[in-house]
């Protein structure tokens, strides 16, 4: 165990790459890094995270007085890279409902109505927003920022300090988590979307067959309204969906682990 009181200057050199690697976090995951949360707050989180993972950590053997400057950067760039990438998990998950979200209120016509979203700070659709504040109570219902920290302490048994390696292997890695966001996405959002394109379908039938009919009148309200009907019937599918959702994110950030020395 490191004595982060005993006065060393390599003690202070390695504190400040644990707190690099556990800042990437705060940085890319969500609900750590929203806007909701004052920058002061998240910045003593950091510093109080990092000591008590300081202190729990093995003695580590780097001897820093054969390091350069531009050695110590490369070291505190990986360190920052392996925190940035595993906050990167969830913060897909939470696109891909996003997109899902997205999806269903451009159906149901309320993408003239978007509002601003305080972690982004950009314009999302209102039943976006909905989705993406169901899936952050969720998300801290079954304790998923928990997973962080356990990520972090996890990471050191794997990644040692400067284990970090830049391989193609990670590059697919993410590639592949990006292309999930759109599939997800379509499975999350296709009930609704289908059910609406439908709506439609027959409401475009109606226009043909009652041509004094306004559709556009008529329409608006309708696909309003029945989008929300069934997005209350179909909220208790969609918070299961999310649960199983969450619940490989420990898994999906294992894997990344694992990955990141080779």
């Amino acid at each position: 165990m490191t004595n982060f009181l005993a006065f060393n200057p390599e003690s202070y050199y390695l504190f400040f790459l644990v707190v690099l690697r556990i800042s990437g976090i705060f940085v890319t995951a969500p609900i750590l890094s929203s806007e909701n949360v004052p920058r002061t707050l998240r910045l003593y989180m950091v510093v109080i995270c990092s000591l008590i993972l300081f202190s729990a950590l093995p003695a580590f053997d780097i001897k820093f007085g054969l390091f350069n400057s531009i050695d110590y950067f490369l070291l505190a760039f990986r360190e920052l890279m392996i925190g940035l990438l595993l906050g990167f998990i969830p913060r897909m998950m939470f696109a891909a409902i996003d997109f899902a979200g997205t999806l269903t209120g451009f159906m149901m016509g309320l993408s003239i109505a978007n509002v601003v979203d305080p972690q982004t700070d950009l314009q999302v659709s209102i039943i976006a927003s909905l989705k993406g504040l169901v899936a952050t109570l969720l998300f801290i219902v079954l304790d998923g920022h928990h997973i962080f920290l356990e990520a972090i302490s996890y990471s050191y048994q794997y990644v040692p300090l400067g284990g970090f390696l830049f391989t193609p292997n990670k590059m697919d890695f993410l590639l592949r988590a990006m292309g999930d966001v759109i599939i997800i996405g379509l499975k999350l959002g296709a009930p609704l979307v289908v059910a609406l394109l439908l709506a439609n379908v027959i409401m475009g039938f109606m226009a043909r067959s009652i041509p004094q009919m306004n559709v556009f009148i008529v329409g608006f309200p309708f696909t309003i309204g029945l989008g929300f009907i069934l997005l209350i019937i179909g909220m208790p599918h969609l918070i299961r969906a999310m649960s199983i959702l969450f619940g490989k994110v420990g898994e999906q950030a294992i894997q990344l682990i694992q990955m990141m020395p080779k």
